[in-house]
Parts: C-alpha cells; sequence; structure tokens
C-alpha cells in the first residue's frame, strides 16, 4: 500500500500555467492551489500527526488540548471550495448498482490516456504532461487539473474514480478531509509506506 503526496508536482504545473488557465483553476474553486509553495512533504511533521491521531474525530495535541479537523480548516488551508454536493465516488471494484456508470467513466479517462487494459492506471507524468500541452478544451483542462491536483497532492492514490461534470458544484473540503482521515487511520494501522 502506498500514497505519495507530491506537491512539486503540482507547484511546477501551477507555474508554468497561463494566466487564462489560471482563470479557469480559479473557476472551479481550486484557486487558493495557485498561491501553494509547497515542494516536499515535511515527515517529522507527518509523523507528528500520526502520533497524535486518536480517532477520526480529533488529534490530541496534549492531555488537555484536542484539535477538530474540519471541511473548514480544509479550507482555510487549501483555498478549496467548501459546500456543494458531496462527490459521487466510483471505486474500483465496487460493485453497486453504478458500477456500469463507473466503468464507463473509467473508461473515457483511460481512452483520453490511450491505455488498454482496464488494470493499468493512469500515468500522473501523463496527466501532468496533457495540462501543461495544448488542444485540451476548456472543461477538458479543468477536469484534468483536478484529476492531477488530487492524484499529486490533495489525496494521492485514492484509488477512486469521480464524475467531473460538476466541478465547481462539488464539496471538495469534504473529500479531502476523508481521504486524510483514511489515510491517517491506515497508517496508524501499519500500512507499509505512507508519504
Amino acid at each position: 500500500f502506498t500514497k505519495c503526496c507530491r506537491p512539486s508536482s503540482l507547484t511546477a504545473v501551477i507555474s508554468a500555467l497561463s494566466d487564462e488557465k489560471k482563470e479557469a483553476v480559479r473557476q472551479i474553486g481550486f484557486g487558493g492551489l495557485l498561491h501553494l509553495k509547497l515542494t516536499s512533504v515535511p515527515m517529522t511533521m507527518f509523523s507528528q500527526l500520526l502520533f497524535a491521531f486518536r480517532s477520526e474525530e480529533y488529534f490530541e495535541v496534549s492531555e488537555t488540548e484536542k484539535f477538530r479537523l474540519t471541511e473548514d480548516d480544509i479550507c482555510d488551508v487549501f483555498g478549496l471550495s467548501n459546500g456543494g454536493h458531496d462527490l459521487k465516488l466510483l471505486v474500483t471494484g465496487l460493485a453497486s448498482s453504478s458500477s456500469s456508470d463507473g466503468e464507463s467513466l473509467k473508461s473515457l479517462w483511460r481512452e483520453r490516456y490511450n491505455i488498454i487494459s482496464s488494470k493499468d492506471p493512469i500515468p500522473l507524468s501523463a496527466v501532468k504532461n496533457k495540462l501543461l500541452g495544448n488542444g485540451l478544451t476548456d472543461e477538458e483542462f479543468k477536469q484534468t487539473f483536478v484529476l492531477f491536483s488530487m492524484s499529486s497532492f490533495l489525496a494521492p492514490a485514492s484509488g477512486a474514480v469521480v464524475d467531473l461534470r460538476l466541478l465547481s458544484d462539488l464539496n471538495w473540503c469534504k473529500y479531502v478531509l476523508e481521504e486524510l482521515v483514511i489515510g491517517v487511520r491506515e497508517a496508524v494501522r501499519g500500512a507499509k509506506y505512507v508519504r
């Protein structure tokens, strides 16, 4: 099990975006990321957070102080839009009534990256190259930016494909918080590698 946060990848993409593309990022509620300066994950801070994690409800700062992380905190830190509809996640391997929709959505994304096998992931480098190249419509750029920012920084390796048709009307803060809690919980339980 691996989760790897790559803020330097996201900051490199952001620094190369044209003003027009930066405006598109703002339109979908991700404008706060345009000011991101972080290039690596401070591992000592991460270790301290894991140690302080007590449940999905709070982090224990001291014996008398507890800190509850909320969607508002995610909004304040990353400048993402807060509120809106919950994301409809179509998780790989999930057997549900929406699995045919999920498969068609995954198939669409694989086609965009010329991936034939349903088991092969989309390489992050391919997403980055597509973002930095020309030829994407405004809507495709927005969807690709969300895919890249989630996969490289906000919710790496979440194992989900997201229906991105309503980008600016989705509760991204809730999604990032839920993925953070899942990642921390897995790390506390002893996952091999989390970064």
